[in-house]
């Protein structure tokens, strides 16, 4: 295991450091800028009936190979796995509906954590200090309020408009808790859009690149460029420039979406 952590903590540009609020902070940015969130990934481990989380090991390997990340439950959960390893104290918690997210217990106090959400926490939130947090970044701004005792709510808003809201159940629990979760998140239906579509975010400098299906979009802190596209050839290589997935990947999202009469370009 010692062998798999260096590996991981090398892909992220970071060395072996002592459990610390700064080091956390330094790994929740180079995992968002290192490591996409995607759902290639997810259509290839539900094609191979493989176990719905990666291991540790799978994970890194795929990361190093394909350049895979993962969605939320493949990467807070194995991002909750090196911070074990790293001798951090931490649970995870789940969101509803369909997310989870990381607390950490440091220095008496609790950290939420998330690099799972393709959103820019760049940073640990301590929830309980006040009523309501916002963090801000590429274009977005994300809000955390306090709805009751162990419940909170996430807000994510794009120029003023909030696009997707959920709630932090601050209940500690292991990975064996949220089996069912995760098992459900695979579901094969149309009712789970995220089995439905192509989505990916990369964090590159000063831009976001977010891509859902044919469209592309760049986002900065100060403006946002969308690309529509309509030639496979020219989408796949763009994915691969954009965010290094191999082809094949790429390929096999297509096809899997195809096999669910869903075209790619509408």
């Amino acid at each position: 295991m010692g062998e798999i952590k260096e590996q991981y903590l090398s892909y992220l540009n970071l060395t072996l450091e002592r459990p610390s609020i700064n080091y956390l902070q330094r790994l929740i940015q180079h995992h968002l800028i290192r490591i996409p969130y995607e759902t290639f990934s997810k259509f290839h481990y539900f094609n191979q009936n493989k176990e719905f989380v990666p291991s540790l090991e799978q994970f890194v390997h795929n990361l190093q190979n394909r350049g895979w990340g993962g969605t939320c439950y493949t990467l807070n959960i194995n991002f909750g796995r090196l911070l074990r390893e790293l001798g951090f104290d931490i649970k995870f918690v789940r969101v509803k509906p369909g997310h989870l997210g990381i607390m950490v217990n440091i220095q008496d106090r609790k950290l939420y954590v998330d690099v799972g959400y393709g959103s820019p926490i760049m940073k640990p939130v301590e929830l309980e200090t006040r009523r309501k947090h916002i963090l801000h970044g590429f274009g977005e701004e994300i809000t955390f309020t306090q709805k009751d005792q162990a419940l909170y709510e996430i807000d994510r808003k794009a120029n003023g408009k909030s696009f997707v809201k959920k709630e932090i159940v601050w209940v500690p629990l292991e990975e064996e808790d949220l089996a069912e979760d995760i098992s459900s998140s695979y579901q094969d239906s149309e009712n789970n859009v995220v089995m439905r579509r192509i989505t990916a975010v990369r964090f590159h400098g000063n831009t976001c690149y977010f891509l859902r299906n044919g469209t592309i979009k760049a986002m900065t802190y100060r403006n946002i460029r969308e690309y529509q596209m309509r030639d496979m050839d020219k989408w796949i290589n763009t994915v691969n420039e954009i965010y290094h997935f191999d082809k094949e990947s790429i390929q096999e999202s297509v096809d899997f979406l195809e096999q669910r009469d869903i075209k790619i370009f509408t």
